[in-house]
């Protein structure tokens, strides 16, 4: 046993320095000392650590400040290249904490995993952490799964086949099997809290996104993909499909207050065509698929208005015209 402990000297320092240390906290040789012995009831002196420092300074290469340099005491620098800093821990925290396409179980498994690779200042500012949630994460089981199977298949260039799911109203709510599917698999896209895969469909010829929060029974075929789609066919999918809805894409114009322009820029990007009008009002133009966005553009009528497609007009003015408000304002005249 003595013989494990002296070989684990150096894992034990390495802890304390990873759980205790930063550039605000400093720890000297005595003090490494004492908590190992509190940490792991193992005794051992102060130049054993000095040593064992050095060590992992010398042969490991870790980034360690030690007393001589600062006159405080040892610590442990983080490697960007490696290691989460504090505050990017922070950000996958709340990522998660938040995501709807995560199941809550797993949401806090994650969160878990994040606080606990921080040291102890750091884990201190979470420790009543509770993220306020909304009932509305899916809840397959199989998100995680799913992600692994996909990244196999893409890399692999193989098929997939799979079940997709949809929510039906009966009696209840209920999550029903809505058709399976056989697809080429080449991109996964996380957009609007939702993942997605970008495939072609067995028998179609373009491409279609689907939620991988609606797939379940994943499995890798032996074929190969149908088709090769190079990167700029697929950004292009992907930057001109609002709300990740699959359909036809053209060029379209639209007249926005600039109150709407941090919208448009997130949703659409920097690389389309802005013209300013006054200093109210700008032209936009880009590509995009129609049909996801005609709903945009309804959600915002007050401050966007399509210039082409005229079709797209043309269904707009369709939509104002016939709705459900409309059809009760006449049955009661």
């Amino acid at each position: 046993m003595e013989l494990y402990e002296k070989n684990g000297n150096i894992l034990y320092i390495l802890n304390i320095l990873k759980k205790y240390s930063n550039e605000e906290h400093a720890l000297s040789s005595n003090k490494i000392r004492d908590l190992i012995k509190e940490e792991y009831d193992v005794s051992i002196d102060s130049r054993t650590v000095r040593r064992n420092i050095n060590l992992l300074i010398e042969k490991f290469n870790y980034d360690i400040q030690k007393y001589d340099e600062n006159k405080r005491g040892y610590f442990l620098r983080q490697d960007p290249e490696y290691e989460f800093e504090d505050g990017e821990l922070s950000a996958i925290l709340n990522t998660f904490a938040y995501s709807n396409f995560i199941p809550e179980k797993m949401a806090y498994s994650i969160i878990n995993k994040c606080i606990n690779m921080m040291n102890i200042y750091e884990k201190d500012k979470y420790k009543d952490y509770r993220p306020s949630i909304k009932n509305t994460r899916t809840e397959n089981q199989e998100i995680i799964k799913n992600i692994e199977d996909i990244n196999e298949a893409i890399f692999n260039k193989k098929k997939i086949s799979f079940d997709y799911y949809r929510y039906e109203l009966n009696e209840k709510l209920e999550y029903v099997l809505e058709e399976k599917i056989k697809a080429s698999p080449y991109k996964l896209v996380y957009a609007l809290q939702k993942f997605y895969l970008i495939c072609l469909d067995e028998g179609k010829n373009k491409l279609y996104s689907r939620r991988l929060d609606r797939m379940k029974n994943i499995t890798i075929s032996k074929e190969k993909v149908s088709k090769k789609f190079d990167e700029n066919e697929i950004d292009f999918f992907i930057k001109s499909n609002v709300n990740m809805l699959s359909g036809n894409t053209e060029k379209v114009k639209i007249e926005c207050d600039m109150s709407m322009l941090d919208n448009v820029v997130e949703l659409y990007g920097k690389d389309i065509k802005f013209e300013k009008i006054s200093k109210d009002k700008f032209y936009a133009s880009f590509y995009t698929t129609v049909e996801g966005f005609k709903y945009w553009c309804l959600r915002n009528i007050e401050s966007v208005k399509v210039l082409y497609p005229e079709s797209l007009i043309k269904d707009i003015k369709r939509v104002i015209k016939h709705n459900c408000y409309n059809e009760e304002k006449r049955d009661g005249n």
